[in-house]
């Protein structure tokens, strides 16, 4: 597998990850490729994670090439900007930001928890939209339980999401892929310079999006939908 690179300089190096590859090795991904090895193979040196991206949500990841530069790629990350696009149940008619400040549960503790959203377009038939998530805060599955509070989970999502909805739409006539959620952007400010990083929509992303009513709204919305993946 030959993940694109979007993005590179001496110290780090921003990748597009696909959908169902993990990061890394951990309690539940003890076997099979991950990224990390994919990304050391293909670069032909070590590389770290600077962040982390759940395994079924693709798009752009941030890993460093140099260890002592690490820290301060993640501080550069918490200051920059992750924007996600997520296609969620239900027909959202605003457009206007939001932000959720409901906090989450980490490990039997309430932590303080911020996501900006915004609603780019939406249909009520079928009934669903594409939603802008932009999170302030890093806890887990955090835009996927915020966005399940407000009552419009993301589509595919195993687990916080509608079971019976997902079912729907993977076996209806739009063939559902996976977890509708993607890292479209990262920005860093990185030894003085800002670096503006797309990973545009995988093709079973954009197949869906562009089947759907609103997929014209939202590219006007939002234009880094339409870009194509570089060669």
């Amino acid at each position: 597998m030959q993940l694109p690179v979007l993005a590179r300089t001496p110290d780090w190096v921003v990748v597009g990850k696909p959908s169902g590859l993990p990061v890394h090795r951990s309690k539940l991904v003890r076997s099979g490729p991950t990224l990390i090895a994919l990304a050391g193979q293909q670069l032909g040196v070590r590389v770290d994670p600077v962040h982390r991206l759940d395994q079924p949500v693709s798009g752009c990841l941030l890993l460093s090439l140099n260890r002592k530069a690490t820290y301060r790629l993640q501080l550069a990350l918490a200051a920059g900007q992750k924007r996600y696009v997520a296609m969620v149940r239900g027909c959202i008619p605003t457009r206007d930001g939001y932000l959720e400040t409901r906090p989450l549960d980490v490990d039997g503790v309430s932590k303080e928890c911020e996501t900006w959203l915004r609603p780019l377009a939406s249909s009520v038939e079928p009934r669903c939209s594409l939603v802008l998530a932009e999170p302030h805060t890093g806890r887990f599955h955090q835009i996927r339980r915020h966005l399940r509070g407000l009552d419009h989970p993301i589509l595919g999502d195993s687990m916080h999401g509608d079971t019976r909805c997902n079912r729907a739409w993977r076996e209806g006539p739009y063939g559902l892929p996976r977890l509708t959620l993607h890292c479209l952007q990262l920005t860093i400010e990185d030894e003085g310079e800002v670096h503006h990083i797309t990973a545009p929509l995988p093709d079973d992303l954009r197949g869906l999006f562009e089947q759907m009513p609103w997929w014209a709204e939202a590219v006007e919305a939002l234009p880094a939908l339409a870009e194509e993946v570089p060669a």
